[in-house]
C-alpha cells in the first residue's frame, strides 16, 4: 500500500468517524431517561442503577443501535490508529 492510498484510507475513516460520532450524539439525545441508568452510574447517581426495568419498543431499538455504533466507532478507531502507525 502506498502512502497515499493509506492517506485517503486513513481520510475515509476519519469521515466515518465524525458520521457515527454525530449518529451516536442523536440517539443519545432521544433516548429515554429508562434507558440510561447505566449512565447515571458514571455520573454517581444511583437511583435506578439496580432496577430490574426492561426496555421495549424504540428504547430498545436506540440502544441496539447505541451498542452497535459503539463497536463500530471503536473498530473504525484502531484500524485508522494501526494504519496511521504503519504506513505514516
Amino acid at each position: 500500500m502506498s502512502i497515499e492510498t493509506a492517506k485517503i484510507l486513513i481520510l475515509s475513516f476519519e469521515i466515518v468517524i465524525m458520521v457515527v460520532s454525530i449518529v451516536i450524539i442523536t440517539i443519545g439525545i432521544f433516548q429515554s431517561k429508562n434507558s440510561q441508568s447505566g449512565l447515571s452510574a458514571l455520573n454517581g447517581g444511583n437511583d435506578e442503577l439496580f432496577s430490574n426495568s426492561k426496555e421495549r419498543g424504540l428504547d430498545k431499538t436506540l440502544s441496539n443501535w447505541m451498542t452497535v455504533l459503539g463497536i463500530i466507532f471503536f473498530l473504525v478507531a484502531i484500524a485508522a490508529c494501526i494504519i496511521t502507525n504503519i504506513y505514516l
